[in-house]
């Protein structure tokens, strides 16, 4: 692999016009909006066949633990193979494996299946983000991964609103029945992928191509810009987990209402989807660089200053602020590594930016759990903040005057 500025600039078909792209987004919500019906559900019913609380964060690792090992294996196979048949498998996978879980008799059966659901999601996602940018101008890189990003937001919203429909008081028959439906939905996404008709590759010219460039984890963490995505990435999607973790905290010393909450982080995460739609047009007038830097550091100082708001009324103001900045940088990072990608490790590369991803999920929240034992949940949103401050500082000297790969 190397630098984007040594290869002419990839040409694709128009995103916006081409309509297998909104058929594939539109199974990227729904197969999104399943996961976040499963994941609270996996929970709940872990804890009626007897999982202690403690034992939860067990349970949860496994959806990460088992797609971080094998993430670089899942992008070598897709550069070889396709997309396609990855896609298919990876929804196919996630689904079966969730109607699995609502009839599992044992939370041994119940971990396994959750872990399948976790590796069906990875070779989903990886399959996705690949085929985007093959179908797209790198010009289009912004628009086309905002896009994709608003679409896993919008399953984001949907999939507890359904759940909050099926499951009621939460008994063990309502939590099975919400594990079917998320099951059921996942299968709906395959007919929307049957839709979807990218630009075809030659399979034996897809896989010389990727034979000739397969470069170890080493060689594609070397290459310019790759590793500042990924610590940008890791950071702005482990911050949003801390921010969903401990605003229930902070509601809860400062005495707000269950719904004041929920409506804090439903403001946060309209905002980020509303700078994801945008975000293709926001690139083509600021660049990569420009809006890389205001976003993280809106984010930044957003999060560091929401325990010390004095009312409400401004810690909505900063929830939007956070949830502006945020939303930016995973969408940004795609088109990042995708840009600076040679051809044929391009799912290789955003595997390795998925590894990342799952690494700080690991990580920062056990950071933020020591934080907490001694500073609260304040304490742990503002340290979360300067975590963002620290990697902005640390990839800001490597944009370079264009920044990354800046499409302008």
């Amino acid at each position: 692999m190397h630098a984007n500025a040594s290869r002419p600039p990839r040409t694709g078909p128009d995103p916006v016009t081409s309509r297998w792209l909104i058929w594939l987004f539109a199974a990227f919500a729904i197969t999104h909006a399943a996961t976040n019906i499963v994941r609270p559900m996996v929970s709940y019913r872990a804890l009626q066949l007897g999982v202690p609380p403690e034992g939860l964060g067990l349970l949860a690792a496994s959806f990460s633990l088992a797609p971080l090992v094998i993430a670089l294996s899942i992008g070598r196979l897709v550069d070889r193979r396709g997309e396609m048949l990855f896609l298919v498998a990876g929804v196919a996978l996630m689904a079966l494996s969730t109607l699995a879980i609502a009839a599992a008799p044992s939370v041994l059966v119940l971990t396994v299946f959750y872990a399948l659901v976790g590796l069906g999601h990875l070779v989903m996602v990886v399959a996705t983000q690949s085929l985007v940018a093959r179908g797209s101008a790198e010009s289009g890189y912004d628009r086309s991964f905002g896009h994709l990003s608003f679409s896993a937001s919008l399953g984001q919203l949907l999939g507890p609103a359904i759940a909050a429909l099926v499951v009621g008081q939460g008994s063990p028959e309502e939590t099975i029945r919400a594990l079917f439906v998320a099951g059921i939905l996942g299968l709906l996404g395959l007919p929307l992928i049957a839709a979807v008709r990218p630009p075809r590759v030659e399979r034996a010219a897809r896989r010389e191509e990727a034979d000739a460039t397969r470069p170890p984890l080493l060689a594609i963490l070397r290459t310019p810009g790759v590793a500042r995505a990924i610590l940008v990435s890791l950071t702005v999607l482990s911050a949003v987990d801390i921010v969903v973790v401990y605003l229930p905290a902070l509601g809860e010393e400062r005495g707000w209402s269950a719904s004041l909450v929920g409506g804090l982080l439903a403001a946060r995460a309209a905002a980020s989807m509303g700078s994801r739609l945008f975000l293709g047009a926001l690139a083509d007038r600021f660049g990569r660089r420009v809006l890389l830097i205001v976003s993280m550091s809106v984010a930044a100082g957003a999060l560091v200053a929401l325990p010390f708001a004095p009312s409400v009324e401004m810690t909505v103001v900063i929830m939007i602020a956070a949830g502006l900045g945020l939303g930016i940088g995973q969408p940004l990072t795609m088109s990042w590594v995708a840009a600076e990608a040679t051809p044929g490790t391009r799912a290789t590369a955003l595997s390795v930016r998925l590894m990342g991803n799952r690494v700080g999920q690991i990580a920062l929240p056990v950071i933020a759990g020591s934080v907490a034992a001694f500073a609260g949940a304040g304490g742990v949103l503002a340290v979360t903040g300067a975590i963002v401050a620290v990697s902005l500082v640390a990839v800001a000297g490597g944009l370079g005057a264009r920044g990354p790969s800046n499409p302008r």
